[in-house]
């Protein structure tokens, strides 16, 4: 009963300290409830890509501007990532990172300010999350093909605008619309996030697959947990979701497994 408790505890978003992991992370010898939700849900979203960077995309003192929509305007993944890398590599000096996420926004309202709320802090590094509202919007349409366009020009051209600045991009796929793999929102979101790594792939990004690694995670949602587990209501993020973001970024970033096991 009382591992129930905790599980769902966690899945209410109204404890974080005591998860019950169905799968330790290599420490497995370490009580659960003494690791940071990074370590708990690294075992959960599988191995990072060969394709991510191999040491460390950030210099000292180099700005970090974060875009998207309310999963970057509401979540707290991003002060978790400027955390860690505080924690592990204390020596960057890295001034805060700037949240410029906007709730219920599009591609295209992100690339209408890009110039204003990216381009004119002359960052170093841009992570751009986009895509959620995108399908929201495009659901009751026959066909995804014109809207998979529109969202494929806006995500290029605001890569195009970093690049010919000279800021680094990291790209990151839209994570979920409910708990569910099968659902109509997740296999329209698939798509957006075939056409996020394919920009990236092509402009020469680094990108963290978020959606797969968010439904990696829902394989192991606890059969307790009824209701949403790793987000708080199918769309905005738990705290264990945002930790899945935490670990996608990290490693977007450079930040090796070896390390992310290390935070507190």
């Amino acid at each position: 009963m009382w591992n129930n408790f905790l599980w769902i505890a966690v899945g209410m978003a109204l404890s974080v300290a005591a998860v019950s992991s169905p799968s330790s992370a290599d420490p497995q010898s370490t009580p659960a409830g003494e690791l940071s939700l990074s370590s708990q849900v690294l075992p959960w979203v599988g191995k990072s890509s060969a394709s991510l960077p191999c040491h460390l995309l950030l210099q000292k003192g180099g700005l970090v501007v974060a875009i998207g929509d309310s999963i970057t305007a509401k979540g707290n993944w991003l002060r978790s990532v400027e955390s860690a890398l505080s924690q592990l590599y204390p020596d960057l000096q890295l001034p805060q990172m700037i949240n410029a996420g906007g709730s219920g926004h599009t591609a295209k309202q992100l690339v209408d300010r890009f110039p204003r709320d990216v381009l004119d802090r002359n960052p170093a590094v841009v992570i751009l999350n986009v895509g959620i509202n995108d399908v929201l919007h495009a659901m009751a349409e026959p066909s995804q093909d014109a809207s998979l366009r529109v969202y494929r020009e806006h995500t290029a051209a605001m890569v195009d605008q970093a690049h010919a600045r000279g800021i680094k991009v990291i790209l990151l796929t839209p994570t979920l619309i409910e708990e569910d793999p099968e659902s109509k929102g997740n296999r329209i979101l698939a798509q957006y996030a075939d056409v996020m790594k394919s920009v990236g792939t092509e402009k020469k990004c680094d990108i963290a697959d978020l959606h797969a690694m968010f439904l990696e995670a829902l394989q192991h949602k606890p059969s307790e947990i009824k209701g949403d587990w790793i987000t708080s209501d199918g769309i905005h993020m738990s705290p264990l979701g945002n930790a899945v973001i935490q670990v996608g970024v990290l490693r977007a970033i450079g930040v090796p497994d070896v390390d992310i096991v290390k935070l507190k």
